[in-house]
């Protein structure tokens, strides 16, 4: 549970909220982050634990009844979405990649994420298979790291707020072949990229040039722009 104000108002100023806003909001905890948010606009929040949901209907009733507050009891993963305009969430961690994921496929016109610490940076670099795969769908900037301190009880982790726009850094035209490749790749990180590129085409029957420079590079030295290049030359 995030117990630092200033971290939440922060979090809010990040999201630059303005009252015609629709935020959608999963995991809301005891609702500090949600509290913060009603005062600037509309809020649907998910959550699962029931606990939780009680706590959160007795608190915001007033504005569970004049509509500015909608509450969702069940699994971000998998209720639907409802329309919303921007997504601001401490999120539970365990889900970050499923939920993320998901979130990209909805139109949305920014989000503000506290994911933990070591996968938010994996998120912001194109290095690995989850951030090269993401930077075909957005951009993602990293704007602070959180001390667990900020927390209660406090995880042994620190964490760290993502802001993110929904504009590829990086076009593809297969997005499902690229995904496959790039993690395919990934899971042969030890190898080269000719002799990945190879075992690819052997498994999936796709003919792929590359030039020596690339074949002589791991997955990690290339980027997503370098991995969109080689399906290109297919």
């Amino acid at each position: 549970m995030l117990v630092d104000r200033r971290v939440t108002s922060r979090i809010v100023k990040y999201a630059e909220l303005s009252e015609d806003d629709v935020v959608l909001e999963v995991g809301c905890g005891t609702g500090n982050l949600t509290s913060a948010m009603l005062r600037k606009c509309r809020v649907i929040g998910i959550e699962k634990d029931p606990a939780m949901v009680e706590l959160l209907r007795k608190r915001f009733s007033k504005f569970i009844e004049d509509g500015t507050f909608r509450l969702v009891h069940g699994d971000a993963l998998k209720v639907p979405f409802p329309p919303f305009t921007k997504f601001v969430s401490n999120i539970p961690y365990r889900i970050s990649s499923p939920l993320t994921f998901k979130l990209l496929k909805s139109d949305f016109r920014l989000a503000v994420v506290m994911y933990q610490r070591e996968f938010a940076e994996r998120l912001c670099r194109d290095d690995n298979r989850l951030g090269v795969i993401l930077k075909t769908y957005c951009r993602a900037e990293l704007l602070e790291v959180v001390k667990s301190s900020s927390f209660y009880p406090p995880p042994k982790v620190d964490s760290a707020i993502v802001r993110i726009f929904p504009e590829p850094e990086v076009e593809v035209k297969d997005r499902e072949l690229f995904e496959t490749f790039v993690t395919f790749a990934f899971s042969m990180k030890r190898k080269k990229m000719g002799k990945i590129v190879q075992e690819f085409g052997r498994r999936y029957g796709v003919n792929i040039a590359i030039d020596e420079d690339l074949a002589r590079k791991r997955p990690e030295e290339l980027g997503a722009e370098k991995f969109a290049e080689i399906l290109v030359r297919e």
